[in-house]
């Protein structure tokens, strides 16, 4: 009897559009691993536009937006286009904002849209900023109730075409009630999404809330309220914003609190000012009053005669658990591997006039979450991780000497930072430096380091990879504070015709802004990120 063998299918008898889905869902090192072993797995691999594409965004640290139909071909072009610039730190077109209005102290720059407040606060005006050289740029406006003031708003455009604005109105028993109005960004009317459009959050004595923390992701929104001056607790709580449902609600002492980040659609981390800590709450519909956060990181000590006066916390973009079905763009910052930016304001307690120190700490969001997984799972007291045992590796820390207080200065895994031109030494030419904490921005500029001869630098002498630990001495703090966080720094010196006392930026543009003796924002010069190089010098 004759015995015939089956031959066992083999990866290599797959069709080439199936083989390609599969290195698709493999990571980019893997998928480079696998390509090496096999000449039809590499051409697969180099060939391939959806494969280009797939890997160029992980490279990037980007995420695709299917909500927006385009080409393959023209993704990667308008990918590589933006990275070029961001790499080279090019413009290619600058554009002038002028300030047509008296501005007051509230602004935010996300969704492509630049927002500032109006002196009376019965007003928002707000700019779509460009993205091409030929985008008209206008001013737009919009009109809150007479009887309303305005005191702050949280932004969700691209996931829900939503602004949240916080405002107060007197009541007949002479005290203020905080509302939250749900409005729809793109036509200024109640979101037609939400069951009530007002959101009632409490009543306080004059003077109103000093301070109010607002960030919106998925379908929660996280509100943080310091009260008047006379009042001695705060409240942090959280809403199903569709709904009016209250999720969370835990009330603390005055100046505890006052700015979010969410790490994921469940999970929020709030920078402790009394504590010196970083404190995370997990929210849990079925029990809204939480006894309290349920895991605690804490950052370095201070010296006795010091104590942190604020502590301000932004991840841009916030998570979007349903993508960005607003957004014209092929492609945004992966929210999950955004860098967290903390600036600490800490005071001499006993020169508290003159005496203060400013730093800034930069840490991913994907770090924070994963400590908060597995350092506060299934905890029913509230665990405090020392810094020693979580931050050194993980984070990366700044002096004063470039610490803006601009809080809108990062998106993605990039950060940028400026010096202020008064506080410049003399004859000194103003800069903006750019951090990138994206790990293979790192891999990459240690390739050029090494091409160069390991001089530490690219061949134009301004972008450095730093690798090795940093120590902040400073006598604020207990001990050297050690962080080993790498990043690639590229510094630019502006032009002499640029002078700016603050520079933001997000996913395309640089914004540097030029304030007044009052600190107040009159003009704003917008620099388009792309690969044609003008408004920087070299």
């Amino acid at each position: 009897m004759e015995i015939t063998h089956q031959r066992t299918a083999q990866l290599l008898d797959l069709p080439a559009e199936l083989i390609i889905h599969i290195l698709s869902n493999l990571d980019f090192v893997d998928a480079l691993a696998v390509s090496s072993v096999n000449v039809f797995l590499r051409t697969c691999l180099i060939t391939s536009r959806q494969l280009e594409f797939r890997f160029a965004s992980q490279i990037a640290g980007v995420t695709d937006n299917l909500h927006r139909k385009l080409g393959l071909d023209d993704r990667v072009r308008m990918l590589r286009r933006l990275e070029d610039g961001w790499h080279g730190f090019q413009v290619d077109f600058r554009r002038t904002l002028p300030i047509l209005h008296e501005p007051f102290g509230i602004y935010d720059l996300t969704g492509g849209i630049y927002l500032m407040g109006d002196l009376n606060q019965k007003v928002l005006h707000y700019c779509r900023l460009p993205s091409s050289a030929d985008d008209s740029v206008v001013w737009s406006r919009i009109d809150m109730d007479p009887s309303l003031t305005i005191v702050d708003v949280g932004l969700s455009i691209y996931e829900h075409d939503l602004i949240a604005v916080v405002t107060t109105m007197p009541t007949d028993t002479n005290l203020l009630k905080v509302e939250v109005q749900l409005l729809e960004f793109s036509t200024g009317k109640p979101h037609p999404l939400v069951r009530n459009p007002v959101l009632f959050v409490r009543n306080t004595f004059r003077p109103t809330a000093s301070s109010i923390g607002i960030e919106i992701a998925g379908e929660y929104l996280a509100l943080v309220t310091t009260p008047g001056l006379s009042e001695l607790t705060a409240r942090f709580c959280v809403y199903e914003w569709k709904t009016g449902t209250i999720v969370l609600d835990y009330s603390v002492a005055s100046g505890t609190y006052c700015s979010i980040i969410f790490l994921s659609p469940t999970h929020i981390l709030l920078p402790n000012a009394q504590t010196g800590t970083l404190d995370l709450f997990v929210i849990s519909p079925s029990n809204p009053n939480t006894p309290g956060p349920s895991l605690r990181l804490a950052l370095p000590s201070l010296k006795p005669s010091y104590s942190i006066h604020a502590i301000y916390g932004r991840c841009e973009p916030n998570p979007s658990p349903t993508g960005f079905p607003y957004s014209p763009h092929p492609f945004h910052p992966t929210p999950e591997d955004a860098i967290a930016v903390f600036k600490l304001h800490v005071r001499n307690n006993n020169d508290a006039a003159h005496e203060w120190g400013d730093f800034s700490m930069f840490v991913h969001r994907s770090t924070l979450l994963r400590l908060c997984e597995e350092r506060g799972r299934d905890r029913e007291t509230t665990r405090t991780v020392n810094w020693e045992e979580w931050g050194p590796p993980v984070t990366r820390w700044v002096d004063a000497a470039v610490v803006p207080w601009w809080i809108t200065t990062s998106t993605g895994q990039r950060c940028v930072l400026s010096v202020a031109p008064d506080a410049l030494g003399e004859g000194l030419t103003p800069f903006i430096m750019l951090l990138d904490f994206n790990p293979f921005a790192v891999k990459r500029a240690l390739a050029v380091r090494k091409y160069n001869g390991n001089k530490g630098s690219d061949v134009d002498g301004r972008c450095n990879v730093h690798v090795g630990s940093s120590l902040i001495q400073s006598s604020v703090f207990d001990a050297c504070v050690e962080s080993a966080l790498p990043y690639v720094s590229i510094v630019r010196y502006l032009d002499v015709d640029v002078n700016f006392d603050g520079v933001l930026m997000d996913e395309e543009r640089l914004l540097g802004l030029a304030t007044d003796d009052g600190g107040n924002i009159r003009k704003i010069e917008v620099f388009h990120i792309g690969n044609d190089q003008s408004g920087l010098s070299s």
